[in-house]
């Protein structure tokens, strides 16, 4: 197992410099990045990197078994949404020639369920239109965001689309934002810091001590995003708290939440941050009218209210993650110790090949993120999934 990431290469080695993977990425459009995550391949463009991985593993190929593809690929809930928000959406599709109308109601349920006071809640299609807002508000040229890397690159798209600078800080060996780093690259041209907590792509946690003394030495104007998309998954025993349910002191933090996780709606596109009055008002700004469609709000108030399902998913997960990482060292390979729906597995292999290999049986695996060559991120899927994934890989032919 990967306990301290001292071991991990891309940290380390110098072989495996970002200065390369920063260069590809800026030349990635926002629009490519999108459409790579959510759609069908882009025929004749040739991406660089991550969005470039992300188009080549989205279609098996043409000689995998008919139906649909198994996907481990984007830390998507395979259990799929709670019945109360399906019935939700069943009982709205003939409303849907009406634009939406009943996103205040959600906003207040969403206050009302975190405790705290109305006003402070905004929504977003997905947590990606959040992080767009923010650097719609907060990132424009003369301004500059320092994010950690590897981490989630999207909020780094819209900055750089912005024409804002892009401070990426590497992750510490053991995984966590370098928040002692972070905060030396702050200044007064910094418009936002981003902390994903768990982090995307690596699963690790950055401690809730170490946030709060790093927004105790910041600088008070400098808003900062946190990240808390996989909140859910999070072991309990784990040094960590949530800056929604425990708020940091004074009004600088939006903390992004959203509805595709553990609630598994990835597919409506909602998510909603939590902010200060001021803040919210300077997010609200750049929100796109009727971005939130009608059936994501209704789905997302019946699904907030379902605790048996987020207990039962949860639940779920941390048992797939251990039997990964049980499976993983069965073959002599280590498995990071993730908080998500996914995993890091040392593959100390072409990662091409991997999902090239996979493509082959109807399995989709990546993608391959900058910096990460010999690491490959694994969403866990149900039980008879996870079988299957191992069954593919004990066929990959032996490394040359």
């Amino acid at each position: 197992m990967l306990k301290n990431y001292t071991e991990i290469s891309w940290l380390s080695e110098p072989a495996l410099s970002f200065s390369s993977s920063k260069e590809a990425l800026m030349h990635i459009s926002r629009r490519n990045l999108l459409y790579g995550m959510g759609t069908g391949a882009i025929a004749g463009t040739a991406l660089p990197s991550l969005a470039a991985s992300y188009c080549s593993g989205l279609l098996p190929s043409a000689d995998a078994g008919i139906g649909r593809p198994i996907r481990f690929d984007r830390n998507e809930n395979p259990y799929g949404p709670p019945e109360s928000a399906m019935a939700a959406v069943r009982e709205n599709l003939g409303r849907v020639n009406r634009y939406p109308d009943a996103w205040h109601e959600l906003e207040a349920k969403i206050a009302a369920w975190h405790k705290v006071k109305a006003g402070l809640v905004v929504l977003g299609c997905g947590s990606s239109e959040i992080l767009r807002m923010a650097a719609g508000a907060f990132l424009h040229p003369g301004k500059k965001l320092v994010t950690a890397a590897p981490s989630f690159p999207l909020l780094a798209f819209y900055a750089r689309d912005n024409g804002a600078e892009v401070v990426e800080v590497p992750l510490t060996h053991e995984g966590a934002h370098d928040l002692k780093a972070m905060l030396a690259r702050c200044d007064g041209s910094t418009g936002l810091v981003h902390i994903c907590n768990p982090n995307n792509p690596t699963g690790t946690l950055t401690p809730r001590a170490e946030i709060e003394e790093f927004l105790r030495k910041l600088p008070a104007n400098i808003p900062v995003v946190i990240d808390e998309a996989y909140h859910h998954y999070v072991d309990p025993a784990a040094p960590y708290a949530s800056f929604i349910d425990r708020p940091a002191e004074g009004n600088r933090t939006i903390v992004a939440r959203t509805f595709s996780k553990i609630y598994a709606l990835a597919g409506l596109r909602i998510g909603y941050a939590i902010t200060s009055a001021e803040l919210a008002e300077k997010l609200s700004a750049s929100w796109l009218q009727f971005s939130v469609n009608a059936l994501a709000i209704h789905a997302a108030s019946a699904a907030l209210e379902d605790t048996e399902h987020v207990r039962r998913n949860a639940a779920a997960n941390a048992q797939q993650r251990r039997e990964f990482v049980k499976q993983a060292k069965a073959r002599g390979m280590s498995a990071g110790e993730s908080q998500t729906n996914f995993t890091l597995l040392q593959i100390n292999r072409p990662i091409d090949g991997i999902m090239a290999h996979f493509r082959k049986s109807n399995l989709l695996v990546g993608p391959h993120f900058p910096g990460l060559d010999g690491f490959l991120r694994v969403s866990f899927g149900k039980p008879e999934e996870m079988v299957e994934f191992w069954r593919v890989w004990d066929t990959l032919p032996p490394k040359a």
